[in-house]
């Protein structure tokens, strides 16, 4: 398997393209106030379970070194200059940059750092880079493999997305996005037609039916040139209707490692482009196979890409829990705008020796986007009620209790009680605290 052999002006282009708009994300990024809003100004950093040591720096400047070398790795990768010391670098600043925030938590941050780390273990600067004009004999052959296993990992992003969708209130309720269509009646044209609840329904069917189908036509090559024109209409409708960050151009980028060398060529001589690199390869050089261990790697890859997402079915089978209320797992599982939720949640902390008894209200501490967030994540309401301890630790007050009370709406539903208010929120565990969630009334 893999014998085939291409020149790598696929593999090559994508590491192009996806080191330049990771450039512009981080620029983006720093552009909007973000690196203040998320890193340096907050009381309180949410953390993800196990990885809760990983911490920002205390001082701005050594935030804005880490993300501007992120941002010059990203350049150097997108250029093929030192390509396997800056890839790795950007994938370690990256992930350390995502760890560090669970509030900002988006699917494809995740799916930035798991591109980064396959890169990692790719040829991908055999042409149009800086080491390929300055060395010839890196412009061999290259095994099928490679491509092989970005398309795969691609393919998974957009089948599970498709799968998690299939659930009663995205096919029956057409929930999120009779929520959120509604809200943009003000755009021109399209405005008038997202009041309907029938246009919610036809956006919830095609979006389902895209990401189920779209891998297979990517990979066809018959049905290609369509699939790819459907890529990019859906992904800029979806741009244009959700504030769904860099998701769309990602996606877009992604599509393009589906594009064959041979086709590469086509389009190279319709645009009357010569790329004089194509041209150069040794014809007699030996092709560089792909080591037993490196194949090995991205068997295991792939076999954690189908575990993690499917982690939440043991306790959906044993105890009927439904995942996209208690949120277990759900985060790196290619759950895609699946949920809208708005919650309130208002902290009592007693004082086990006084009996008095204080209110916290988290916009105190936190701010917009952390405060969102919690209100509705039950690790992130853990770990503010054990930020809330030290708090009080610090002020020599050590025998208390901590409970909540919190309030949600969900996917068009009535409010209702997320975690009993006599919850003693620090008597349980982190992992503990998801069996404490009431049960979801689920009539509309």
């Amino acid at each position: 398997m893999f014998k085939s052999t291409e020149q790598g002006i696929s593999l090559s282009i994508y590491r192009i393209t996806f080191g330049l708009l990771m450039c512009f994300s981080l620029v983006r990024f720093m552009y909007k106030g973000w690196v203040e809003a998320c890193y340096i100004t907050p009381e309180l950093h949410f953390t993800f379970q196990y990885f809760h040591w990983i911490k920002p720096f205390e001082s701005a400047t050594a935030m804005y070194f880490v993300i501007i070398t992120a941002l010059i790795a990203a350049f150097c990768v997108a250029i093929g200059f030192a390509y396997r010391f800056f890839i790795l670098l950007f994938l370690l600043l990256f992930t350390y940059l995502e760890l560090i925030s669970q509030s900002w938590y988006l699917n494809h941050y995740y799916f930035v750092a798991i591109v980064a780390f396959l890169l990692c273990c790719m040829p991908a600067d055999r042409l149009f880079s800086v080491r390929s004009f300055l060395k010839k004999d890196v412009q061999q052959p290259i095994s099928t493999l490679f491509t092989t296993v970005l398309k795969l990992q691609i393919s998974i992003v957009y089948f599970f997305a498709g799968l998690a969708k299939i659930n009663s209130d995205w096919l029956f309720n057409a929930m999120p996005l009779n929520i959120w269509l509604k809200a943009k009646i003000g755009i021109p044209i399209i405005g008038d037609w997202l009041a309907y609840s029938e246009t919610a329904y036809l956006f919830s069917y095609t979006g389902m039916l895209y990401d189920l189908t779209i891998p297979f036509l990517l990979w066809n090559k018959r049905t290609r040139p369509f699939a790819f024109v459907a890529v990019i209409g859906f992904h800029i409708m979806t741009a244009l209707l959700f504030k769904i960050g860099m998701f769309p151009w990602i996606m877009i980028v992604g599509s393009l490692i589906f594009i064959t060398d041979e086709e590469w060529q086509r389009i190279f001589h319709f645009l009357k482009i010569e790329p004089q690199q194509t041209n150069k390869i040794l014809p007699k050089v030996t092709v560089t196979k792909p080591k037993k261990w490196l194949i090995g790697l991205f068997v295991i890859h792939f076999i954690i890409q189908v575990i993690l997402p499917h982690r939440y079915l043991f306790y959906k089978i044993a105890h009927n829990e439904n995942q996209l209320w208690t949120e277990r797992h759900y985060r790196f599982a290619w759950n895609v705008m699946l949920i809208e939720k708005a919650g309130n949640a208002v902290f009592k902390v007693k004082d086990n020796q006084s009996g008095r008894i204080r209110t916290e209200y988290p916009s105190t501490h936190l701010n917009a986007i952390q405060e969102k967030q919690m209100s509705f994540q039950v690790d992130m309401i853990w770990q503010y009620a054990q930020f809330l301890k030290k708090k009080y630790e610090a002020q020599g007050i050590t025998d208390i209790s901590i409970y909540v009370e919190n309030w949600i709406a969900f996917n068009g539903r009535p409010s209702q009680l997320f975690l009993p208010k006599d919850l003693d929120i620090l008597t349980v565990s982190e992992d503990g605290i998801y069996d404490k969630i009431v049960e979801l009334k689920k009539p509309f």
